[in-house]
């Protein structure tokens, strides 16, 4: 089900996207909502990742109400450009856009990782964003060298999670924080991933349903995005804020 030789073009001949895909693969997975012979090809996935943007923004407002720092104000385009590129890619459902789909989530990744080296002192605020697009430089170059080889590149943002969780551990004695909102996260995420994966599993699946919550991916992006602001919230928390306020001055 995963292996991009297995999985042949999913827009019939005619259809807006099928020269796409014919020029530059086929992603290597396939969801559950059946491709359509349209412009958004899979409705249902695309324009649940308005859960992404809705986030973004209400990000940046906070943030810039409240004149937050660089660094965490840069998480609301961090998830604007998460959730733009995972909607380009599942309104066309090719190689080319699901790279860029990948290219959103190693953003985020590079985000929380930078954010936890910032904490630890081992990255400067003025250097976060560098740090970001180096690590998604790097992240989507070995995506395609296991792309190559036939491996599951989604093992990439498995790892990422991982890494994510493993720095909070490291770092946890540094400071005085709250981690209800990080265990918030990771429960909505955890909950989020079953219904992915009872998606691409076909347990729960209506190919012929296109409504912005009735696929299991689709509700991987709601309930996803419902984390990216308890994320927001566990790094805006005084303790973070105001620590990485004095370290980076």
């Amino acid at each position: 089900m995963f292996s991009a030789a297995t999985i042949p073009n999913p827009h019939p001949p005619g259809c807006f996207w099928h020269s796409y895909a014919e020029s530059f693969g086929a992603p290597n997975v396939k969801w559950c909502e059946e491709t359509l012979c349209q412009f958004v090809s899979e409705p249902a996935n695309s324009w649940s990742n308005l859960g992404y943007l809705i986030a973004a923004l209400a990000v940046g407002i906070v943030s810039l109400r409240r004149r937050d720092r660089p660094s965490l104000t840069l998480l609301s385009p961090v998830l604007f450009v998460l959730g733009s590129m995972s909607l380009l890619y599942h309104l066309s459902n090719f190689y080319g856009s699901q790279i860029l789909d990948f290219v959103g989530m190693f953003g985020l990744v590079g985000w929380v990782v930078g954010m936890n080296l910032m904490r630890a002192s081992k990255l400067a605020e003025r250097h976060l964003l560098r740090f970001v697009i180096v690590l998604v430089v790097a992240l989507t170059a070995v995506m395609q060298v296991m792309r190559a080889l036939g491996l599951k590149y989604q093992l990439l943002i498995v790892l990422a999670t991982l890494l994510i969780s493993l720095s909070e551990l490291l770092i946890r004695h540094h400071r005085r924080v709250l981690y209800r909102y990080f265990a918030l996260s990771n429960l909505l995420l955890v909950i989020a991933l079953g219904f992915s994966l009872s998606d691409v599993t076909r347990r729960f699946c209506d190919p012929q349903q296109h409504g912005w919550f009735s696929q299991g991916h689709a509700l991987w992006h709601w309930i996803s995005s419902l984390a990216m602001w308890t994320i927001f919230l566990h790094y805006s928390q005084p303790a973070l804020r105001l620590a990485s306020q004095k370290e980076s001055s």
